[in-house]
């Protein structure tokens, strides 16, 4: 079934501000915020629906989502929200000696130019773990900093790619406060993925 495409005022009631990272992210806000349009508006905000795994069972050992932060004093990216998290975090620190993490980031936008280094950096110094990073949409994918931005994070390790409509549906599930409702494909939605890896493939491999 093919829903219709809201805008911002349309089923996106401000709510209270949430902790970083929240366990479930409003319903629509991820309709709002994830949408795969390839040249939509008003989506100022990044969100990463975070997952975390242990290579010996497939069980999450924390997931959750983060966003921007605004607060208290200077702004800081939902990448570096997670990465200062996870310093922070008892996962940081590996149960087996060797033993990497697995982790997979749904990211509403790709990186900036920062965001992307320290990403970078941040793979390069911790061996023990392995990132996959999925975007619904490519931010600033016409500006070749932010192209190389990408290409620096696939050489760090990191491997990219574009939500596909099953991974929209695998967030609306696991990472929405969904209520019980189920997803809802919206109109283009393969279409516009489709026309993104292309894009993405470009920028990594052309």
């Amino acid at each position: 079934m093919v829903r219709r495409n809201l805008t911002w005022k349309e089923g996106y009631i401000p709510k209270p501000w949430p902790s970083n990272p929240m366990k479930k992210l409003y319903a629509d806000y991820f309709n709002f915020q994830f949408t795969n349009q390839l040249t939509p508006t008003g989506r100022n905000g990044c969100y990463i629906c975070y997952e975390v795994q242990g290579t010996q069972s497939p069980i999450s050992l924390d997931r959750g989502v983060f966003e921007n932060q605004f607060y208290p004093k200077k702004r800081v990216h939902a990448e570096v929200c997670f990465l200062n998290w996870f310093k922070e975090s008892p996962l940081e620190k590996t149960p087996n000696p060797g033993e990497p993490y697995h982790i997979t980031w749904h990211m509403s936008w790709s990186p900036c130019v920062d965001c992307a280094k320290q990403v970078a950096d941040f793979l390069n110094t911790q061996k023990c773990v392995r990132l996959r990073i999925t975007f619904s949409r490519l931010y600033y994918s016409n500006k070749p900093e932010y192209r190389q931005g990408l290409r620096n994070l696939a050489g760090a390790g990191a491997e990219l790619a574009m939500m596909s409509p099953e991974e929209f549906e695998y967030c609306w599930d696991n990472f929405v406060d969904n209520r019980g409702r189920s997803f809802r494909y919206w109109k283009g939605i393969r279409r516009n993925y489709d026309a993104l890896s292309e894009m993405l493939d470009q920028i990594l491999w052309g």
